[in-house]
């Protein structure tokens, strides 16, 4: 995570506090496995490294995705995020890393436009529902997947977290750390940094959207807000990208 990031967090960290204080995020995430697979498992994005090889954070979503998988609890993944703080494509990066581990790669849909982890959330639920997927859940860290369910919740679509579990993935990972470290995400030639592209996006519509340190707390407080979602989107699969010349 970039220092700019981080620092949105902690500004809004604090604002967020009441709402999971109360034990709301907790109520908001799975214990255990569900009653029937998930329809899909939202797989929400973070960056690569600067040489377009795996972050930890993308690695360890990837991990979790693949043992939600292997336990049976999932049918399908969509892989959430776009060329946000580098040049190279969150969602594919994930998704390479959980074919490597096991995942079936037709079963990884790929969401590439989102440039945050409201964008993340609304135009994965979009696309699930042009899928026909209904029973969503979303996969990430326990505080993180909470609070994105509480967003689509307050869209209207049931939503459950599913928790990363750091010690879980530390009994299967480091046998295939050579192979991960190895993969490397494929680079944007024409990437634009975010605030190029939030520029864009304002020239475009008109629109801009607000920091995320003073957004979310309102979207916590149960704020309407909706993102602009991309139009026309072809639903597309890590085995249609990987197989595409």
């Amino acid at each position: 995570m970039r220092a700019a990031s981080l620092a949105s967090v902690l500004m809004f960290a604090p604002l967020l506090a009441p709402l999971f204080a109360t034990g709301c995020a907790d109520a908001l995430l799975e214990h255990g496995p569900p009653a029937k697979p998930h329809d899909a498992v939202i797989v929400l994005g973070c960056p690569a490294e600067e040489d377009g090889s795996l972050s930890r954070c993308q690695l360890g979503r990837a991990g979790h995705a693949y043992s939600i998988w292997k336990k049976g609890w999932a049918k399908a993944f969509i892989v959430s995020g776009a060329a946000v703080h580098s040049p190279y494509v969150e969602a594919e990066a994930m998704a390479m890393a959980m074919a490597l581990l096991g995942v079936p790669a037709d079963k990884i849909w790929l969401e590439t436009d989102a440039l945050h982890t409201d964008e993340n959330v609304y135009y994965s639920m979009k696309l699930a529902r042009k899928l026909g997927f209904e029973d969503l859940a979303i996969a990430s860290n326990g505080g993180h997947a909470a609070f994105a369910c509480k967003m689509m919740l307050n869209w209207g679509h049931p939503c459950v977290g599913m928790a990363l579990d750091v010690q879980e993935l530390e009994t299967f990972m480091p046998a295939r750390f050579a192979e991960l470290h190895a993969l490397r995400a494929r680079r944007v030639e024409a990437w634009m940094d975010l605030d190029e592209r939030e520029e864009r996006t304002y020239q475009d519509t008109g629109r801009s959207r607000l920091p995320s340190f003073v957004l979310y707390p309102l979207m916590a407080a149960g704020s309407g807000y909706l993102p602009i979602a991309p139009e026309h989107v072809v639903p597309t699969t890590w085995a249609d990208r990987r197989n595409a010349p």
